[in-house]
């Protein structure tokens, strides 16, 4: 299956809208429903790439039972805090970046990395937000769509 890049992440300032969840629960179109509408009034972009991010609270446990809880962000990276939205710094680290083409409602990419990349690589998860950069080639609900799927890591001991 897919090989990640490993990468270091220099840390950014994203600006969005953040809603509670739980994985079996997960309803990303919430945030994006509030902010798309609203994001013109973020001016001080780096980009123009979205971001959807997960912020665990501390390293996720995945598995058939599992339910982790955490904080979505539907955002965009900025160079300075916008007051109309909210705010995460995002800390520098170790991410596996995985090329992903296809449905984002096609979970058999996250069983790879989770339950297959992660326990046969010399890595392990990181206590740092989970996200994709959704870019130009990113397409909606569309089988031909590609984004980035960043996973914090770090060495194994």
């Amino acid at each position: 299956m897919l090989e990640p890049r490993i990468q270091e992440f220099q840390g950014v300032l994203l600006c969005g809208i953040n809603v509670p969840m739980e994985l079996r629960s997960f309803n990303p179109e919430r945030a994006w429903g509030l902010l798309m509408p609203q994001l013109h009034k973020i001016s001080t972009r780096l980009s123009s790439d979205l971001i959807s991010l997960r912020d665990f609270e501390g390293v996720p446990v995945f598995g058939p039972v599992a339910n982790p809880s955490f904080t979505y962000w539907a955002a965009v990276e900025v160079a300075q805090e916008n007051e109309h939205f909210g705010h995460l710094e995002v800390p520098q680290g170790t991410y596996a970046v995985f090329a992903y083409k296809g449905l984002s409602t096609d979970h058999s990419i996250w069983r790879y990395i989770y339950g297959t990349w992660i326990p046969n690589s010399p890595y392990t998860l990181d206590n740092r937000p989970h996200f994709e950069r959704l870019g130009a080639h990113y397409k909606n609900n569309d089988p031909s769509s590609e984004e980035e799927l960043w996973i914090p890591i770090a060495r194994k001991n």
